[in-house]
């Protein structure tokens, strides 16, 4: 009896040790899933992994590229662990509806922190090109060769819903004898750069920044009723771009904008959310240096307009900071 005891009592500790082992090798590795590389979404990613080790010693983080839209189904199912996103996605993920009406609903995801409102849809093109608004396009059946971000990401989703306000297509702008290709920022830049492509719909990343200073290019402004349908009809955020904040913005001019939001796995070991949440709140400064869209980054009111709910364990640090009640 006391020699079957001791072996039950040694299989559980052994089952203990084999389960005690596998959330330990979870925690120890992470994966961030980020934007196209040449973005900034790539470089928050990076900045993110290293506030991930530093709180976390030991652990090994991998950085993936992505988007805004394949984020949230990426680590819905564990391919990965954080990710970033857009406020009014993961609305759309956590309800199964508009861009996951067909996915169904990402149950397995919560928001850890709102990070920044930045721009979308800057409609930039050639100083040359023979464009005034992007009316224009639809009288004039512009045989304009359109880049935007890769499939995939909210900036080309962005652009297909802000041109389809307008009631134009890419499908259109291809018919017209136009073309419409999904590109990485550096790619956009080397194209528009070298002759062929004409305009770019995105926002202003890093790499756009580096097109506009070599290749001068004017902006063509969405107009306020346009602004006005993307924020009822879609959930975008309107803003205003201040006068010669970029040199081919003239004069304070309204825009769209979407809420940037860092995202986890919902089953996430606690410890671990918390661990990041507090990383992130706690290191500001390092967000903010990325680029001037995160200059604003506020831990006290980050845990607002996040599209959906916290995750219980960034909750609690948000609590426990005195930020949330």
């Amino acid at each position: 009896m006391k020699r079957g005891r001791r072996r039950v009592i040694g299989l559980a500790a052994a089952i203990m040790l084999i389960l005690s082992g596998t959330v330990l090798a979870a925690d120890k590795t992470l994966t961030i899933t980020s934007g196209p590389m040449g973005g900034d979404w790539y470089s928050l990613g990076g900045v993110l992994g290293e506030l991930v080790k530093e709180a976390m010693p030991g652990t090994v983080v991998t950085t993936t590229t992505g988007g805004a839209v394949e984020n949230l189904p990426k680590v819905n199912t564990g391919q990965a662990d954080l990710g970033l996103t857009m406020a009014k996605l993961y609305h759309e993920a956590a309800t199964g509806t508009v861009s996951f009406a067909g996915r169904g609903k990402q149950e397995n995801v919560r928001a850890l922190a709102f990070l920044a409102n930045i721009p979308m849809s800057f409609f930039l093109v050639k100083e040359e090109y023979p464009l005034s608004s992007i009316e224009e396009i639809k009288v004039r059946k512009a045989k304009l060769r359109v880049l935007t971000s890769k499939k995939g990401s909210s900036p080309a989703l962005a652009a297909e819903l802000m041109l389809g306000k307008y009631g134009i297509t890419f499908d259109d702008i291809k018919a017209w004898g136009g073309s419409v290709s999904f590109v990485s920022y550096a790619e956009a830049a080397n194209l528009i750069k070298d002759g062929h492509a004409d305009a770019w719909i995105g926002p202003m990343v890093s790499g756009i920044m580096q097109l506009t200073a070599t290749v001068k290019m004017k902006m063509l402004p969405i107009a306020p009723a346009v602004l006005d349908r993307l924020r009822d009809d879609d959930h975008y955020v309107k803003v205003t771009l201040p006068k010669d904040k970029y040199y081919f913005v003239k004069s304070d001019t309204p825009h769209m904008a979407e809420a940037v939001v860092l995202v986890v796995r919902g089953n996430l070991p606690d410890g671990t959310v918390y661990a990041l949440t507090r990383a992130v709140l706690e290191h500001p400064d390092r967000l903010r240096a990325v680029h001037q869209t995160y200059a604003g980054f506020d831990p006290p009111s980050a845990w607002r307009n996040v599209g959906g709910p916290l995750h219980p364990a960034a909750e609690r640090c948000y609590k426990d900071k005195r930020y949330l009640k």
